[in-house]
């Protein structure tokens, strides 16, 4: 009975304490909201209540509040001020990661409010190491990204009240003051208003005008009494100080350095404590006074050596946690491998039996896959082996039949002893004709048979293209059968090709007479130019019929005809395009000419890899 009181009673003291703590972090989590937000909705940096080492100790935890609330932009300005804060202290590295770390998850969730606050953090850094430019090329990089964003009036502000003032440190007085309007635009609240005269007192006070200046310190002043927020203090102290420095009141300067140097530890900021202190050397010797400035210059000394002592502990701290990390893994690792080990040895004997199996069978099955693929290549080759005789076996008998019977009818109207003489002479033509017709067709077919297993004898010299060309134009204008003009066209006087001139001769007869065929009048032009240094370019062009674009891509093969009744084989264009190939050019049809018919071939000028005669 007493020990189910007893497990009742600390059962209840459990409930009660666990309901007190969460109570207790949820009333914390509640005050340290509004501080933030305050700070956020403010664009101040820090303020009494929430200075930047308390931003760094809160980051984590009100980042992921933020994150389950879907609130992605207070998300990324938590860290953007957590940035902030360690640059400020002068942990530059860390600064730059944390900022790294914010663009690169801003960029996967492909949120450019966040992108655009990385990009300041990221310059907020940079101005911190007093890398200025690289500082101002960030903020223009978030600024342009923010310029797309509807209503992000606040965030632009916050930019610009680090961007402004940098540009007044660098004298780049122009883009500035261009971006000190701009800040007047954004926003009209309190916090804008103040920040507007201060910039532009310190704007005024670097333009070598301190009346100006003085104008609007006064108005800061009067906006500071309205709002005196503990992060404006000391922003308004410092342009006060600055002021009075370049007025020549050095004692005052002094003394409001040395009230913001007596605050400056409180707020962490590093790179400002300096700045101050820098001021303070300055003054002291401008005074006369040396022995308080190396005592300036001695506290400079402190902080820098107090700052580069705490990286390098952070650094032997982060080698020493990565070095046990690392011994951590490589024992694990260790025994992993071991384990690994065993099972490999279990099975070693298994995987060789069944390698050796595999490989067998895969030996077997591949030898197989061959010889299929042998079989359906010979098959395939069969096929079009039967395919192309039947088309050729067809083809020839139908080109044939057309001059046997020419020659069959009209040798039977001779043997008739009562027609004229007229009609006999006639007759006689037409018999001559088509036996012509009938040999080159033969002709045609023995040259396409012996150019393609390689029995054509090819007999290559050097040769002047122009005399061949000359007389292959005096021969088709002898013998054409067309009112059309033949005509030769270049602008070489000589030009010697390694070539085989019979076989030019045949190439350059077959296009010209192809265009005979088809060009009742106008012109047949042979041209000759030099395409580059080692390849010259025959033309025919023609005024006749011209090709259809849909046929075009045809016209090289065997038997084609563009007009079955016209005479020929169809095989012509097919002889000429293996000639060019075994001269080593290329042959084509012109499809931008559009009033007749245009071939072009290529021709080496010298000699190329080839064999010069195929037996």
């Amino acid at each position: 009975m007493r020990l189910s009181k007893t497990i009742i009673l600390l059962l209840l003291m459990f409930f009660c304490g666990t309901s007190y703590i969460l109570s207790a972090n949820q009333d914390s989590e509640d005050k340290r909201i509004p501080l933030v937000e305050q700070l956020m909705d403010n664009n101040l940096g820090y303020s009494l209540e929430a200075k930047l080492s308390d931003i760094l100790r809160w980051e984590d935890e009100l980042a992921e509040i933020y994150r389950k609330k879907k609130d992605y932009k207070r998300m990324f300005l938590i860290h953007q001020m957590a940035a902030y804060a360690l640059a400020a202290d002068g942990q530059i590295s860390e600064a730059l990661e944390k900022a790294n770390n914010i663009l690169r998850q801003a960029t996967q969730m492909r949120y450019d409010t966040g992108i655009a606050i990385a990009h300041y953090a990221i310059g907020d850094t940079y101005l911190s190491a007093n890398m200025i430019n690289e500082a101002i090329e960030e903020y223009e990089t978030a600024m342009n990204k923010l310029n797309k964003i509807p209503d992000s009036g606040k965030l632009k502000e916050r930019v610009l009240i680090q961007l402004a003032p940098t540009l007044v440190r660098l004298k780049r007085m122009p883009e500035a003051q261009a971006y000190l309007e701009q800040m007047e635009q954004v926003n009209d609240d309190h916090h804008s208003r103040f920040m507007e005269n201060i910039f532009q007192a310190y704007y005024y006070l670097y333009a070598n005008n301190p009346d100006k200046a003085r104008e609007y310190i006064q108005e800061a002043e009067e906006w500071y009494e309205y709002y005196p927020f503990y992060f404006h203090s000391s922003i308004l102290k410092y342009i006060q100080a600055e002021y009075a420095k370049s007025t020549g009141n050095d004692e005052q300067a002094i003394e409001l350095y040395n009230e913001l140097t007596d605050h400056t530890n409180g707020a962490n900021t590093y790179n400002k404590y300096l700045k101050m202190k820098n001021a303070l050397a300055y003054l002291y010797t401008q005074r006369g006074k040396p022995k308080e400035a190396c005592t300036a210059y001695q506290d400079i000394n402190a902080a820098r050596d107090s700052i580069n002592a705490r990286n390098y502990s952070s650094q032997i701290n982060l080698l020493r946690t990565i070095y046990q990390v690392d011994r951590l893994e490589m024992n694990n690792q260790s025994q992993r491998n071991q384990l690994l080990s065993y099972s490999i040895i279990g099975c070693i004997l298994i995987l060789a039996i069944s390698s050796v199996s595999v490989f067998y069978i895969r030996k077997i099955n591949r030898r197989l896959a061959n010889s299929q693929l042998r079989l359906e290549k010979a098959r395939q080759a069969a096929e079009n082996s039967i395919r192309t005789k039947s088309l050729f076996l067809s083809n020839m008998s139908h080109e044939i039949r057309t001059p046997l019977n020419a020659l069959s009818g009209f040798s039977g109207i001779l043997t008739d002893a009562n027609i004229d003489a007229a009609t006999r002479q006639q007759c006689n033509e037409i018999i001559q004709q088509n036996s012509d017709l009938l040999l080159k067709l033969i002709d045609d077919v023995v040259d396409l048979s012996s150019l393609e297993i390689g029995k054509m004898q090819f007999h290559f010299a050097n040769n002047d293209a122009v005399f061949i060309c000359r007389n292959v134009v005096d021969t088709v204008e002898k013998i054409k059968q067309t009112a059309a003009s033949v005509l030769f066209d270049t602008s070489l006087e000589k030009l010697e090709i390694y070539t085989d001139e019979a076989r030019l001769q045949q190439l350059l007869i077959n296009l010209l007479i192809n265009a005979t065929k088809f060009t009742t009048e106008g012109s047949i032009t042979l041209s000759l130019d030099m395409q580059t240094e080692e390849t010259a370019i025959f033309t025919v062009t023609d005024t006749g019929c011209g090709i259809a674009p849909e046929k075009q891509g045809q016209i090289f093969n065997r038997f084609e005809k563009l007009n079955e009744n016209a005479q020929g084989s169809g095989l012509g264009l097919s002889i000429c395009q293996l000639i060019v190939e075994r001269f080593g050019g290329k042959i084509w049809i012109d499809p931008e000419y559009k009033n007749g018919s245009r071939f072009q071939f290529t021709h080496p000028v010298h000699s190329v890899n080839r064999k010069e005669s195929m037996v």
